[in-house]
């Protein structure tokens, strides 16, 4: 038996926390759950970023939480990797329409890769996906599993 739960939260560093917050509520329709603040030798520490000082935010997506973290320190302001580069992550929001999803995001000014695709063969036959970026480059991807099919 593992002594380990669910996923309980996914952490996304921006640029600005009040412009991501604000697209993530329009484009998903999800809502804050909190805005709260964090810094000091501890938490420098325990992140691993001297003088760490930062603002997050949690925001509920079904049984998952993605965290906004914007950190008042030096970094980089881009985010350049590639889907292909060692460390590169995405996050994956499950869907019951991935049409009726990918419609409604186009409709709302997001820029996807490409049009959805349908796994044709595999240990995912039948599921369909789409990537796009959120504002600051990070791959967010909508995901379909067939209706009735449980898939890993």
């Amino acid at each position: 038996m593992s002594s380990f739960g669910d996923m309980h939260h996914v952490g996304i560093t921006v640029r600005d926390l009040e412009a991501s917050l604000a697209w993530y509520e329009r484009i998903f329709g999800v809502r804050r759950e909190f805005v709260a603040h964090g810094s000091g030798p501890g938490l420098s520490k325990a992140l691993g970023v001297p003088g760490a000082d930062l603002r997050f935010a949690f925001l509920r997506f079904g049984t998952c939480v993605i965290e906004l973290l914007c950190y008042d320190n030096d970094r980089e302001e881009t985010y350049t990797r590639s889907n292909a580069d060692v460390g590169s992550v995405h996050v994956c929001i499950d869907v019951p329409d991935l049409q009726a999803a990918y419609q409604d995001l186009l409709g709302k000014g997001v820029e996807f890769l490409a049009p959805p695709l349908r796994i044709d063969d595999g240990p995912l036959e039948g599921c369909s996906f789409a990537y796009f970026k959120d504002p600051d480059g990070i791959t967010l991807e909508l995901f379909e599993t067939p209706a009735g099919e449980a898939h890993p």
